[in-house]
């Protein structure tokens, strides 16, 4: 069972959503407007801007659904390349790209979950931009890893996302863009899994989740 957070948690998870919602619906909005104000075709800029607009919003409703919502710790029906899908959409934009490695077809239960939180933690880790690669394997069958990696110019892990990713800050100091990163921490900890950083190379820092095979 995952560890319970406190309301403050809860509502700077709720803020980083909004946040990241206004943008395509009030796209959306906007060329409504302009639809109603000067008119278009079928097939005129303003649709294509609508149309573009609703799909980014679903996506990423769907994406925060499962990531930050309780669908997301059994993630029924939803398959890798679902989430791969929806990384791609919500992770991956004209400054970072999404690259895979091998990815398991299989993965326990919470798996899911944790790849989408761990893909966006790893994006908040590229202030510049770059490429997130992302795989995983069972372990021998003893257990499974999902590995994140972010690369590009000062890649890293800073003060703030560091500390609460140890849980060493408290609610009270926490902002929606660390919020994350402590809700990540909590999640892989949920699935009485693990979770290692590791930071060899320069402008590069990788992420590593342990589940175990069979985790409930």
């Amino acid at each position: 069972m995952i560890p319970t957070i406190d309301l403050r948690v809860a509502e700077l998870l709720a803020s980083r959503l909004c946040h990241d919602m206004v943008s395509p619906v009030g796209a959306v909005k906007t060329g409504v407007e302009l639809f109603t104000e000067y008119g278009d075709d079928a097939d005129g800029e303003t649709m294509n801007l609508i149309t573009s607009s609703i799909v980014q919003a679903s996506e990423k409703l769907q994406f925060f659904r499962l990531a930050y919502g309780s669908a997301g710790n059994a993630a029924s029906g939803v398959s890798v390349a679902d989430a791969v899908a929806l990384i791609r959409s919500v992770c991956g934009n004209q400054r970072t790209s999404i690259e895979l490695g091998e990815l398991d077809t299989a993965p326990p239960v919470g798996a899911i979950k944790i790849m989408l939180n761990g893909a966006m933690l790893a994006g908040d880790c590229l202030p510049r931009g770059g490429v997130l690669h992302i795989s995983s394997q069972a372990d021998g069958g003893q257990g499974y890893a999902i590995r994140v990696t972010a690369s590009g110019e000062r890649a890293g892990l800073d003060d703030e996302l560091s500390e609460a990713l140890s849980g060493a800050t408290a609610s009270a100091n926490l902002t929606p863009r660390s919020a994350h990163a402590y809700y990540t921490s909590v999640v892989a900890r949920g699935f009485d899994g693990g979770l290692a950083v590791e930071t060899a190379q320069p402008d590069e820092i990788v992420f590593r989740f342990n589940l175990p095979k069979q985790s409930t």
